[in-house]
């Protein structure tokens, strides 16, 4: 599954076609994010240190950087590389919060469905729409539904996949580089708390 999420912790865009063993790079290149992001994505630009900057997706390490899509720098880093992953992060830690509170809202995500696997997307799907349903109807959330999904998750850990295999876009590397650098110059030197 591929999702956009807002600041609010809401569901934007999903996409529901493939199994857990496709790269996370395939299954976003097989989206309507993709394929529309000039259309969806706000064409919003900002001036940051003289260079101006779009709006941008802030990803995980598995999908390529695109003009529209940034993600944290990969393999031996420097001390403004690390702060600006760290800072990134923290952005998607939004993004984290909202797939933990779906699965630990709707326990059936957190196991294997008795049905047919064409109907597990709608599944997954209504679990998507409950949730945003909930969220802007300010429903309570309780802390340890949190700690029974992560017991089912150590129970049934996901398969490790080689999640770098996409090139990077040149014009996205000179705009994640040039934040690097505003962030470095403006703002405390970060480190990451697990290595």
């Amino acid at each position: 599954m591929l999702a956009i999420v807002d600041h609010n912790g809401r569901f934007r865009s999903i996409t529901i076609k493939h199994p857990g063993s496709v790269h996370d790079a395939a299954v976003l290149k097989d989206s309507s994010i993709y394929r529309n992001a000039q259309n969806v994505i706000p064409q919003i630009f900002k001036n940051v240190n003289g260079k101006t900057i779009p709006y941008m997706i802030v990803g995980d390490p598995a999908y390529p950087l695109l003009p529209w899509l940034i993600k944290g720098y990969s393999g031996s880093l420097s001390a403004e590389e690390e702060s600006f992953n760290v800072y990134l992060n923290s952005a998607r830690q939004v993004v984290e919060t909202a797939f933990g509170r779906l699965k630990a809202r709707w326990r059936i995500l957190c196991k294997k469905m008795d049905c047919n696997y064409k109907f597990a997307q709608q599944i997954i799907l209504t679990c998507c729409i409950l949730h945003n349903f909930v969220k802007n109807n300010n429903e309570k959330f309780f802390a340890e539904w949190l700690q029974e999904v992560m017991t089912t998750a150590e129970l049934f850990p996901q398969p490790k996949i080689d999640r770098n295999r996409e090139r990077n876009s040149i014009g996205a590397t000179l705009v994640r580089d040039h934040l690097k650098e505003y962030l470095a110059s403006n703002y405390p030197l970060r480190k990451a708390l697990i290595r």
